[in-house]
């Protein structure tokens, strides 16, 4: 299994991808995951089930929403999603908790919800990351439909 530091690399990379995407709609976009941690708060944080906090906060108009990115979840073979169950978990009690909804978006920019996992899902075999919830990845939402087209800021004048 990779360590955190090699997860992290490739997910600090889908992140930035992500935060200009949103901000690219309109976005005011800001980190809040592990890697906002020092390095010793991150290791007992990773002993929790906190571990599985959202990675960005994002607000628009009002609306404030929590986006999990997701790079590295999919399988090309299958074309599913692959979503800790431990994960879900989370958030769900995260929603129901503070009344603000979870985005996780996959390396595709494909998005859904936790509710949406556990409404779609199939049980995936336990492996040594645990266990997994697989997704059609047909069943996902498209990002401009979430969180909207790309605001043209060279419009002529």
């Amino acid at each position: 299994m990779p360590s955190f530091e090699q997860r992290q690399q490739v997910g600090d990379i889908h992140e930035v991808r992500v935060k200009r995407e949103l901000e690219a709609r309109g976005w005011i976009v800001d980190p809040q995951g592990q890697a906002t941690l020092s390095e010793q708060i991150r290791r007992a944080v990773s002993r929790t089930r906190w571990k599985n906090a959202p990675d960005l906060i994002a607000a628009r108009d009002g609306d404030v929403v929590a986006i999990d990115a997701k790079d590295r979840m999919s399988s090309a073979e299958t074309g599913r999603y692959a979503i800790s169950r431990e994960c879900v978990s989370f958030g769900i009690q995260f929603v129901a908790a503070f009344d603000v909804p979870i985005f996780y978006v996959f390396g595709n920019l494909g998005v859904l919800t936790p509710q949406e996992v556990m409404a779609y899902r199939t049980t995936g075999a336990r492996a040594m990351g645990g266990s997994y919830y697989l997704v059609n990845g047909r069943l996902a939402h498209q990002f401009d439909d979430v969180f909207g087209r790309p605001v043209n800021t060279n419009a002529a004048a």
